[in-house]
Order: C-alpha cells, then sequence, then structure tokens
C-alpha cells in the first residue's frame, strides 16, 4: 500500500493529525499552509518546525498551482492528501493530481453548515450537535462524498470553545479512519455527498455587538458562539467596550420593568451582574475591560448603569 500523503491547510487541527498519521506509519512528503488566522494556537513557523522534523517539503503559500507542487506530487506518486482550514477552493487541475482524492476536515451537519463559521453559526441558530467530518474535496464546497464523521452534543451552556476541544480530539482518528478506508477502497463513502444545503458565511467581530432588545436565549447564544477563542460578544458603557466572556440566562420569578441593558442586581459575593433584556436577565459572571479580566461586579457597581445596545 502506498502511504505517502500530504497535508495541505493550517490550525492545530491539521498539525496535530499530521503527527498522529505519521506516528501510525505515514510518510508525509509535503506540508502546505497560509497566514494562520489570529486566534490559531499554531503559526506557520510550526508547520515549518514540524516539516524538518519530519523531512518533508515546506511551502508557505495559497498559490497550488506552483510547478514545484505539482511536480513532487507527480515525481513521490502521491496520491492522497489530507486538508484543514485551507480557506481556498481546489480548483479542477489541483484536484486531479490525486488518484485518491483529498479527505478534508469540516465541522457541520452536511448537507447542511457548508461554508464558513459553521459551529458558530450552529451554536446561534440553535442546533443541538454539528458532526465532525472527513469528505472528499471536489470543485462544489463542501459538497464531496462523506467518509466518516462523528457527533458532537452542543448543549444549552456549549461555548464554541468545547466544540473546537472535543472536534481537536476527534480529528486525528477520523483522518486515520478515513485514510485507511480510501486506501483500501479509493471509491467507499459513508454518505454521498450533495451540492445543495444551507451555506453558512464568515462572521466578522463586529457581529458579535450585544442587542439587549434582543430575548434572552438569542444572547446568551451570542455570548457562547463568540467566546474563546474567538474575540467576544460585547456591549459599551460610556464609550467603554466590555467583553462579556462567560454568562448565564436567568429567568426572575416576578414580572420585572427594565429598558434592555440596564444593570438590575450586582453580585458582590459570586462577582456576577444581572443585565435586563426583552424577557428575561443576563447573570454577566467573565468580563475584560481594557485587555483586563476582571469580576463583573469590582466594574459595575452600580444598578444606574446602562449598557448601550
Amino acid at each position: 500500500m502506498n502511504n505517502t500523503l500530504i497535508a495541505i491547510g493550517r490550525s492545530k487541527l491539521l498539525y496535530d493529525s499530521i503527527i498522529y498519521l505519521k506516528n501510525s506509519g505515514y510518510i508525509f512528503k509535503a506540508i502546505i499552509t497560509d497566514k494562520a488566522y489570529d486566534e490559531y494556537d499554531i503559526k506557520e513557523g510550526d508547520f515549518e518546525k514540524l516539516a524538518g522534523d519530519i523531512s518533508a517539503q515546506f511551502y508557505l503559500t495559497n498559490n497550488l498551482s506552483s510547478q514545484n507542487i505539482k511536480q513532487l506530487i507527480i515525481d513521490e506518486n502521491i496520491d492522497l492528501a489530507i486538508s484543514a482550514n485551507w480557506k481556498y477552493i481546489f480548483d479542477s487541475s489541483f484536484l486531479g493530481l490525486f488518484k485518491n482524492g483529498i479527505l478534508n476536515l469540516h465541522l457541520g451537519n452536511l448537507p447542511d453548515y457548508k461554508g464558513n463559521a459553521t459551529a458558530n453559526w450552529a451554536i446561534i441558530n440553535g442546533e443541538t450537535c454539528i458532526y465532525a467530518n472527513i469528505h472528499k474535496m471536489t470543485i462544489d464546497l463542501d459538497a464531496g462524498d462523506i467518509i466518516s464523521k462523528a457527533k458532537i452534543e452542543i448543549k444549552g451552556n456549549t461555548y464554541i470553545g468545547d466544540i473546537l476541544d472535543e472536534v481537536q480530539k476527534l480529528a486525528p482518528i477520523l483522518f486515520e479512519d478515513s485514510v485507511k478506508k480510501i486506501k483500501n477502497d479509493s471509491n467507499y463513502y459513508l454518505e454521498k455527498g450533495e451540492k445543495k444545503g444551507l451555506r453558512c458565511f464568515p462572521r466578522l467581530p463586529e457581529y458579535s455587538q450585544i442587542n439587549w432588545n434582543e430575548n434572552g436565549e438569542n444572547i446568551y447564544r451570542l455570548i457562547r458562539a463568540s467566546s474563546r477563542p474567538y474575540s467576544g460578544a460585547f456591549t459599551f458603557l460610556d464609550n467603554k467596550k466590555v467583553i462579556i466572556w462567560r454568562a448565564n440566562i436567568f429567568t426572575p420569578d416576578n414580572l420585572f420593568l427594565a429598558v434592555p441593558g440596564h444593570i438590575v442586581e450586582i453580585n458582590k459575593d459570586s462577582g456576577s451582574v444581572f443585565v435586563a433584556c426583552k424577557d428575561c436577565f443576563i447573570e454577566v459572571t467573565e468580563i475584560e475591560v481594557d485587555m483586563s479580566i476582571v469580576k463583573p461586579a469590582s466594574f459595575l457597581k452600580s444598578i444606574r448603569l446602562r449598557f448601550c445596545s
């Protein structure tokens, strides 16, 4: 069996999967990466060092049409590649270089949740689960046959970081399972891919500004979907930006009248504060102000304060 591979993409998901597959006996002839997003723990230099450690060629590029890359694939008879978090579409000429295709990790409930920020959108949309999928790449976005997948539950208190931690554990195992299946039978699939499906578009940092006129569930979902490793849901107090990292949803026993965004209670024991929204309260338990993580009650010391929507 041809046990040579190349890896294309970014992030710790791919980095850990390369190491895992290398330790399982696979040989990587090349690692191709591009500039990392700010939230990524693993940067270009980490991939370059890893390539040196495992005697693989290293390419820092967004151009896969390079003759050097193509020639390496041909000369080394590489029939399969793995990819994760590569932000460009693979064109047909590059896909055609691999007899057994390119196996890509995608987080989403395929055929829905194609595209970008799928886990963030899943939390915002109130999904109860999301799948980590290994699928074959095609020229159509996230439309290839699914080779292997695993379910990740999204509970009412699941944060985006929890989902990413879980997929971090699953990715190497899913890649190994998929590589074995395709090396054994290049036509294997678990589920046929589909071109049509819900498309997710990128979420910009400004989309995480809290609108306190929303209902509590929507605000709570936004906070959980925007939290670490992303830039966080935020609001303003007297033109000062306040990032809300952690919170809970709280339904008071009594009816209440309050303008959304108003601080309605300060709990000095726990350090949390309660903020009115359309239909309930949001208990804010961790905030960041001026690049410092503080207890909300140490910053918000009066119920005569209101966050701007």
